[in-house]
């Protein structure tokens, strides 16, 4: 998440963005990498609020700050990845996600994987 998001930041570097996606992805963009290359926002600072791995499925909750027309405004968000020939790549992500409750054994799992909380973020 930290290098994805100091490529955001960076710019320039569309190329390594599409390599940590997964190919997989809905909202994927095409394989040019131009439009990843432009800086649209300044992006001022990261947070991780929490993440957890299970397997090769993985979540990262974090907040982003950037600048927008003198502006500041707050990216919420939290990603899933996948792990895919030995590196981390972005699934999806769900934008100012409701917070994580307690989940029972069988219930669906609060990271959003769309398996149960047992098979999924429990066994960690």
């Amino acid at each position: 998440m930290r290098s994805r998001y100091s490529a955001f930041a960076l710019g320039g570097l569309g190329g390594y963005l599409l390599e940590t996606w997964a190919e997989d992805a809905p909202g994927r963009p095409p394989e040019d990498a131009a439009m990843l290359n432009v800086r649209t926002v300044d992006w001022q600072r990261l947070e991780i609020i929490q993440s957890r791995v299970n397997g090769a499925q993985g979540m990262v909750e974090f907040k982003a700050w950037y600048l927008e027309d003198e502006l500041e405004h707050l990216l919420h968000e939290r990603s899933r990845f996948r792990r895919s020939a030995g590196r981390w790549r972005y699934v999806d992500g769900v934008i100012d996600p409701p917070a994580m409750a307690l989940a029972g054994r069988n219930d669906p799992c609060p990271c959003g994987s769309g398996r149960k909380y047992k098979k999924c973020c429990a066994g960690q």
